[in-house]
């Protein structure tokens, strides 16, 4: 077990840690949490809830997805076509 999981085995969740959602397939950000339950939430705005046993830390690829839809949607709410 190295620092980053709990006793359970389970990744150590925070608040603004990137994660992997494998029920709905996407990487996302954590925004919160509800009981077991992680809140979620996506650069457009997109918000969701999931069970923590259902998200896992992203990779390297997943994290810059995330960054990668993040620009995107910055560049069609500024109204700028994607290079």
């Amino acid at each position: 077990m190295n620092g980053a999981e709990r006793a359970d085995g389970l990744p150590r969740l925070v608040v603004g840690m990137v994660v992997y959602d494998r029920h709905y397939e996407m990487p996302a950000t954590i925004t919160g949490f509800d009981g077991p339950m992680v809140c979620l939430t996506w650069p457009t705005g997109l918000e969701w809830r999931s069970h923590c046993v259902s998200v896992r830390s992203a990779t390297a690829y997943e994290r810059r997805q995330l960054r990668a839809i993040a620009r995107l949607h910055a560049q069609r709410r500024r109204g700028v076509a994607p290079a």
